[in-house]
């Protein structure tokens, strides 16, 4: 089964929105972004939530100081780096983690065997002023050489058109989607949650 994080959560409803659709994780920004929150905001949405669903924070070359103390304050319950942290970064980290690699063409499997995170997510290298959320997909054939493989989390541009095509082709372990279920004013929209998560199991029901 396709695990579901929806990332960029700002508000209350939103992420029990994301419970009760049964989501494997919400995403919480606290990196420079449109959907950026601070850690009482994050920490209001995380107590409304049971342990049912994972709540990860996202940082861009943050101080580690400051991502230990959001975490606790926060009760994360993982990491995603989107920066470009080195490696022993994950070694100070009191919980797991995720690392995203922006892709402008094949994945380099080099570069990934230097990490050891909980899971690797592949998003879509920008240019944009913020990392990630853009709504910009990359050419899933550049996944080519780990399709399938146990770890792998997709993201860059999902939305509830081409998700299914994206897992059948893919088989991630998990897909990311945040611009691609949001209302074109901002802020996630409910139908377009339920949508998603239902192409989702529908793709999920066609490979098993």
């Amino acid at each position: 089964m396709t695990l579901v994080k929806f990332c960029g959560i700002t508000r209350v409803e939103e992420a029990l929105m994301a419970q009760r659709l049964g989501a494997w994780a919400i995403g919480e920004v606290f990196a420079p972004s449109r959907r950026q929150i601070d850690a009482e905001q994050a920490a209001a949405i995380n107590y409304s939530l049971d342990g049912s669903i994972a709540k990860i924070g996202v940082f861009v070359d943050e101080d580690l100081a400051k991502v230990l103390d959001i975490v606790r304050y926060c009760a994360l319950d993982m990491v995603q780096l989107h920066g470009e942290e080195p490696p022993e970064y994950l070694d100070e980290l009191p919980v797991p983690a995720i690392k995203v690699f922006c892709l402008s063409g094949a994945v380099d499997e080099k570069e990934i065997r230097r990490w050891r995170p909980w899971a690797y997510a592949f998003d879509t290298y920008s240019r944009a002023e913020y990392r990630g959320g853009n709504g910009h997909s990359f050419n899933w054939e550049w996944l080519e050489s780990i399709r399938g493989h146990e770890r792998m989390i997709l993201a860059g541009g999902l939305n509830p058109q081409n998700v299914g095509p994206a897992i059948r082709k893919i088989k991630p372990l998990a897909v990311d989607v945040s611009s691609g279920v949001e209302y074109a004013s901002g802020g996630k929209d409910p139908q377009q949650m339920e949508q998603f998560f239902k192409q989702v199991r529908e793709a999920d029901r066609y490979e098993s």
